[in-house]
């Protein structure tokens, strides 16, 4: 069973004892009204001298005491069905802890098994930017490119957020006097793209992720993240994330390692805001 099938379960079996403690609490009221009965009709039976009096007290006790003692049989069966609940609602209230274990143990692992594969990736990484420096070097030491650009931040995206987030964010942060690496405005014609990103990636003090559903179905924004994750470990690089339209749960489904980092999101704030808030970080 799920956590939420064992909650749902505990939730039937509260409310269930809750009815049976109401049903004995009006049973109890009953049992004590008939006793009440039965002690007055047996009061005025012993007081009465008329003999047709005497019989019909004696009558009216005995009916009491009857009922009296139906209520106490359905309250004994309250208590039994009471104590048979506490037990289901006991053994269902250890499943659901046992499961939330479960569940916490296997986020624990996938947050280790990605910390181990972005380590394997960073050395991966830290081997390609080698070789690639040594092919591109000329005799005389001078490479056949120009110098690498620096810059303040790299905007790691996918494309379906362009429209409707991204390329705002990237205009307004260049307004702001931010040099941005944003695939728009710095990749050229001819451009080898994935030199051009692994550059960006390697020289930007800051990277802004946009975490999104979009995002995470994507590969290659997953291989510009995890390249990312290598140089944060290496404090070449700062990961700040933005969630755009995605929930919290759905950041520790996909990327746990990033779920516990602070994080803007688009639902409570504007372009603006996040631009000043960019602002702040980088000149700071």
């Amino acid at each position: 069973m799920t956590t939420s099938s064992y909650q749902s379960k505990i939730t039937r079996l509260e409310k269930a004892i809750a009815d049976l403690r109401k049903k004995d609490a009006q049973e109890a009221k009953k049992e004590a009204e008939y006793n009440a009965k039965v002690n007055k009709a047996t009061s005025a039976a012993a007081k009465s001298k008329s003999a047709s009096t005497i019989s019909s007290k004696l009558r009216e006790a005995d009916t009491a005491r009857k009922n009296a003692a139906a209520s106490a049989s359905k309250r004994a069966g309250y208590a039994k069905d009471i104590a048979q609940k506490n037990t289901e609602l006991l053994k269902a209230r250890a499943a659901l802890s046992k499961e939330e274990g479960k569940q916490r143990s296997k986020v624990a692992k996938d947050i280790e098994r990605q910390q181990a594969s972005q380590l394997r990736r960073q050395k991966d990484l830290e081997d390609r930017v080698v070789n690639g420096m040594v092919a591109k070097m000329v005799p005389g030491g001078r490479t056949n490119e120009t110098p690498l650009e620096q810059y303040d931040v790299f905007i790691s995206h996918a494309w379906e957020d362009k429209d409707d987030f991204v390329r705002e964010l990237a205009a307004k942060a260049i307004a702001a006097d931010l040099k941005v690496f944003y695939d728009e405005k710095t990749l050229k014609w001819g451009d080898t793209l994935r030199r051009r990103i692994e550059a960006g990636l390697a020289n930007s003090r800051f990277a802004v992720v946009v975490l999104s559903a979009a995002f995470f179905k994507k590969e290659w924004p997953q291989r510009e993240l995890d390249g990312l994750f290598n140089l944060e470990i290496e404090g070449k690089s700062l990961i700040l994330p933005i969630w755009h339209k995605i929930s919290k749960d759905e950041v520790i489904k996909n990327a746990p390692s990033l779920s516990g980092k602070l994080a803007l999101n688009t639902a409570s704030l504007s372009v603006d805001e996040i631009v000043e808030r960019l602002v702040e970080i980088v000149r700071n």
